[in-house]
């Protein structure tokens, strides 16, 4: 059973975290978001248009989601294959398409892998890995699912640098106080009975008694 009777506008620039304990619906609702799961009635419009009529090649250009689980995201050869998919899938020429990544790959530390094999590296490489290949096309949404989960204090530090320089709109999911009041200005408060308890501002998270109805703390 899924989340019912939602609704939620967000603003451009927005950044909206959407807070639950583990099971309560957060993936779900991203992958909506994402176009990766219709929604078994009402519409989810992104950018004025709506996501579950089609206009999928615009979608894929401008929102970039990144999994929980960098395995069900990493499927090329190579680290440097799988930088280069999606660039090139969209018609982007090779010589391009590398000069693209390589800003990514310096950034998260990643070009000393380019001839690994995704399956290879450990769980923070692999983050770091597909966090690069989701922004190769500076996505306007970024949908990033649990991105602080399994990882390494480095590679902990480095998706946080990058979320608090990210210009774009952002809708992440994550059952982490700490890590919600770095990043977020909009919270959605989600129920273990995959109910959305509270939408508010960063405030809610100093309201004990809906944080307790969702088992955070």
């Amino acid at each position: 059973m899924g989340i019912k009777n939602f609704t939620l506008n967000i603003e451009e620039y927005e950044r909206v975290v959407l807070l639950g304990s583990n099971g309560c619906g957060k993936s779900t609702l991203l992958k909506i978001f994402a176009g990766l799961i219709k929604p078994t009635s009402g519409n989810i419009k992104i950018f004025e248009k709506d996501i579950t009529k089609g206009n999928y090649l615009y979608f894929r250009k401008n929102i970039g989601f990144l999994f929980q689980n960098p395995d069900d995201f990493l499927f090329n050869p190579t680290v440097e294959d799988e930088l280069l998919y999606t660039p090139m899938q969209l018609g982007i020429s090779n010589k391009e398409a590398k000069a693209l990544i390589s800003k990514n790959a310096n950034y998260f530390g990643i070009k000393k892998l380019y001839e690994k094999p995704p399956f290879r590296l450990s769980g923070g490489e692999k983050k770091r890995v597909a966090l690069a290949c989701v922004l190769q096309l500076n996505p306007k949404l970024l949908i990033l699912d649990e991105p602080t989960s399994n990882i390494d204090g480095k590679t902990r530090k480095r998706i946080l640098e990058f979320l608090d320089e990210y210009k774009g709109t952002m809708i992440v999911s994550t059952h982490e106080i700490d890590f919600v009041k770095k990043i977020s200005n909009k919270v959605v408060l989600l129920s273990p009975k995959k109910d959305v308890l509270k939408v508010g501002g960063i405030e809610l998270l100093e309201d004990t008694k809906y944080l307790e109805i969702a088992e955070i703390i």
